[in-house]
């Protein structure tokens, strides 16, 4: 059964529009500033660097004022966005993937289709693997588990953790550490031996 957060009081309408612009204000400030600095993947791990710290920023400043008024409260919320901000994210990741797919994608991919499923069939396998070992060994629930596991992109993967009701932090850090190593470790040292 999916995971969900547990029984907090709705938040307004006027608080799921602020909620929306602080995510939405640091995810663009965040990814803006990667990009422009040129960094690999900037703009997605900006994006997700600037939301998780202006979130982080907006909870210590409600905990602060709350704790004022009534030593108590300050319980952490978690923020989220509409759910039609994250339909028209979905269809925007759904077009970039389909602008990049061609007859000639196609054709490579039936050319080499053999190598191509044995290697799907052992990135899953090695999936399994690590799921049923974050269940086991760190008690993570069997969806998060999967989800954070699966091979592909981080967005695709988040939004899809996101709508199965997986819990999304643990979901973005495993895949933000797996694209940090790629991108920073392991491509610039590709590069390195094959002389790019």
């Amino acid at each position: 059964m999916p995971e969900r957060s547990s029984g907090a009081d709705e938040p307004s309408w006027g608080q799921r529009i602020l909620d929306a612009a602080i995510l939405l204000g640091g995810g663009l400030t965040g990814g803006s500033l990667l990009a422009l600095l040129q960094v690999p993947a900037g703009a997605l791990i900006g994006a997700v660097l600037g939301a998780m710290a202006v979130n982080r920023l907006a909870d210590v400043v409600v905990r602060r004022s709350q704790a004022r008024s009534s030593p108590e409260s300050g319980r952490r919320r978690q923020r989220q966005l509409p759910a039609m901000v994250r339909i028209v994210g979905q269809i925007l990741l759904g077009v970039l993937a389909g602008a990049q797919l061609d007859g000639e994608t196609l054709g490579l991919l039936l050319r080499a289709l053999g190598p191509v499923i044995a290697a799907v069939l052992v990135m899953l396998g090695c999936s399994v693997l690590l799921a049923r070992y974050l269940v086991c060994r760190h008690h993570v629930h069997p969806l998060t588990a999967v989800m954070a596991v699966a091979p592909g992109g981080i967005s695709e993967l988040a939004v899809a953790a996101q709508r199965q009701g997986a819990r999304m932090h643990v979901v973005l850090a495993i895949h933000m550490f797996r694209v940090l190593v790629v991108v920073l470790v392991v491509l610039p040292f590709l590069l390195f031996i094959t002389g790019g």
